[in-house]
């Protein structure tokens, strides 16, 4: 059991070390990913959640490579717009960043959570049920923290943002659905152990 969690924890630290582009963003934000394409208007690039992805080039500073080489973007003298000079397309790609940074949804991993541990009887149904329910609803406006509250009166970057805001909560509901199930686990088997576990075979 040792040597499977001593295994199972090198493999995750490996794929944490895998090289990938830096992204740093004038705002200071950094993104990273595999850099696919750079345009005057555009950088297009791969996160590590297999999403590609476009930034406004008038948004990006630099990009740091793997291998240490670096480009520099050249500031315009007069900052442009964030959202009125950007494609539909960029909006709405701004609208998922923006969601991936700002947006929280503690409800939908600890919901997951509590009804997986309840309902582990019948094989943590009630968890998958929870957490796909809280998945699959967009988050209201109200609920949406921006950067500037101007950008929720764009539909593209409002569809953009509640499309990613969806993926983040499927996600913590998956997390909620496995620590759930992590955690009853866990407790059988100290309760095994505490009961004397081997020696009673």
């Amino acid at each position: 059991m040792r040597h499977l969690l001593l295994v199972l924890c090198g493999l995750l630290l490996t794929l944490r070390a895998t090289a990938q582009d830096v992204i740093l963003l004038s705002n200071g934000e950094e993104l990273t990913g595999k850099v696919l394409t750079i345009t005057p208007e555009l950088v297009t690039y791969i996160n590590s959640s297999a999403d590609t992805l476009r930034v406004a080039a008038t948004q990006v500073f630099l990009i740091r490579y793997p291998n240490g080489t670096k480009d520099v973007f050249q500031r315009q003298a007069t900052a442009a717009p964030a959202l009125p000079g950007l494609a539909q397309e960029a909006t709405y790609d701004q609208g998922r960043r923006d969601a991936r940074a700002y947006f929280k949804a503690p409800g939908a991993f600890w919901g997951t959570y509590g009804a997986t541990i309840v309902t582990i009887a019948y094989g943590g149904i009630g968890g998958v049920a929870t957490g796909m329910g809280i998945s699959l609803t967009p988050p209201k406006k109200q609920n949406m923290r921006v950067p500037d509250p101007a950008l929720l009166k764009s539909p593209n970057y409002v569809a953009g943002y509640q499309h990613q805001a969806r993926n983040k909560k499927f996600g913590n509901a998956a997390g909620g659905y496995g620590a759930g199930v992590g955690t009853v686990v866990a407790l059988v088997v100290a309760l095994f152990f505490i009961n004397g576990g081997v020696n009673h075979m």
